[in-house]
């Protein structure tokens, strides 16, 4: 019996441990800091790398594609550490995590377990925002945010907020609530420690439930991210769900080109904003935002575009610069290109792919939570299942676009790249 056959009895179960260890897991590891048993940087790491490792183990097989993208990204990563002079292998954990978890969704038996997969984790973001919002006094007791954060070594005590306590800093809204401001200004982050990573998960649910017009408990995962969007009074999440709706309806009347082009044009038009604009607001607005990013970009040496700057640089609120500092403009484009082109299972898989596109280069303007497994494990999941199932009934090949020379190559619009989806 092969090692694959080994594996089949236990695949589904499996990738529902590992979704599952990725949402919950630091939500798990604060309440274990919160009620004495400390944590640090290391154990988050430990943690994280054992829900990857398990998600590996039952994503790879006899494929070659998935081992040729690991040998490269492990040479990129290498010489791109060289070049840096650094050993923080946060750049490698950026990048394993799409190909294990794409991989491991590739694999699913059947595509109702990634049904149930967004299901069941829906009505546990769900259930833990209510339980936040309800009894917030004893949330707190349970889970200290901000004695977690400082734990692990990604907060100081320096930037504890008075306004909201043990929660995170963006878990009270200063100003009025822009989702029914009578839910008061208390920002649900649920399992996730922080609103912004909620709103983001919404929009992902909300995604998967347009992609699956078939599914049981759909209605039930629509009425999952809306609640989970306005308890976190997610301003992006909201936003997103319109535009990945857009992107479903205009996807196979765009190219394929149009798709990679997408963020070297956000990229250019926030240099551009930064190197022009001579505005000063940069309050917590949609404006103030954008020039933060584009202020931060604009600021970057060439080291830094290249990813090879060993200067660690504040850019959690501008993804790509975020982008650029730790994978490098190179490196990006190269990923990208690999997301763009990659073989689809159906039409509406494509649709599902320029959706999540869609929501990566808008959320990089503002954040680089793309690469949170929190919620980029169950994404990824997701799409590897929707390229998995193959072809959907209804759906022919000509609904799928290309751009030469790719024209009419849905099974493999690069022929040196098969091997990854299948």
């Amino acid at each position: 019996m092969t090692a694959v056959d080994a594996r089949a009895p236990y695949q589904s179960r499996a990738a529902h441990c590992a979704l599952m260890g990725a949402l919950l897991f630091n939500a798990g590891l604060c309440c274990l800091n919160t009620v004495g048993l400390p944590v640090t940087g290391g154990t988050v790491a430990g943690a994280e790398a054992c829900i990857v490792m398990l998600a590996l183990a039952f994503a790879l097989d006899a494929r070659a594609g998935p081992w040729l993208v690991l040998a490269a990204l492990a040479a990129y990563a290498i010489l791109i550490l060289v070049l840096r002079g650094s050993t923080d292998p946060k750049m490698i954990r950026d990048l394993l995590i799409p190909v294990a978890f794409y991989n491991l969704g590739l694999r699913a038996p059947d595509i109702r377990d990634a049904d149930r997969a967004a299901l069941a984790a829906g009505l546990v973001v769900v259930a833990m925002g209510v339980f936040e919002y309800a009894a917030l006094p004893v949330y707190e007791q349970c889970f200290n945010i901000v004695r977690y954060y400082i734990a692990r070594g990604t907060m100081t005590a320096a930037e504890i907020n008075g306004l909201t306590g043990s929660l995170f800093v963006s878990g009270v809204r200063p100003d009025a609530r822009t989702i029914l401001p009578f839910l008061g200004p208390h920002r649900v982050s649920s399992v996730f420690l922080e609103p912004v990573s909620a709103g983001n998960f919404g929009a992902i649910l909300f995604a998967w439930g347009l992609y699956r017009p078939g599914m049981r408990g759909r209605a039930l995962l629509f009425g999952c991210a809306a609640v989970t969007i306005i308890l976190a009074d997610a301003r992006f999440g909201a936003v997103a769900c319109v535009a990945v709706a857009a992107a479903m309806l205009a996807a196979h009347r765009l190219p394929r080109l149009l798709w990679f082009a997408l963020p070297c044009a956000i990229l250019l038009a926030l240099a551009i904003c930064g190197f022009e604009s001579t505005a000063s607001d940069r309050t917590n607005n949609f404006v103030g935002r954008l020039l933060v990013a584009a202020d931060i970009i604009t600021a970057l040496p060439v080291e830094g575009v290249l990813g090879i700057s060993p200067e660690k640089v504040f850019v959690s609120d501008a993804g790509y610069a975020y982008v650029l500092l730790q994978i490098g403009l190179v490196g990006g484009l190269a990923a990208w290109l690999l997301f763009v082109l990659m073989p689809i299972g159906s039409a509406d898989a494509w649709r599902l792919r320029c959706a999540v596109a869609t929501y990566i280069c808008l959320l990089l303007v503002i954040s680089d939570s793309p690469f949170s497994i929190k919620t980029a494990a169950l994404l990824w999941f997701l799409l590897g299942a929707a390229d998995g199932a193959g072809e959907d009934p209804g759906c022919s090949e000509e609904e799928v676009p290309a751009s030469p020379p790719y024209a009419g190559a849905l099974a493999s619009p690069w022929p040196g790249l098969s091997g990854i989806a299948r």
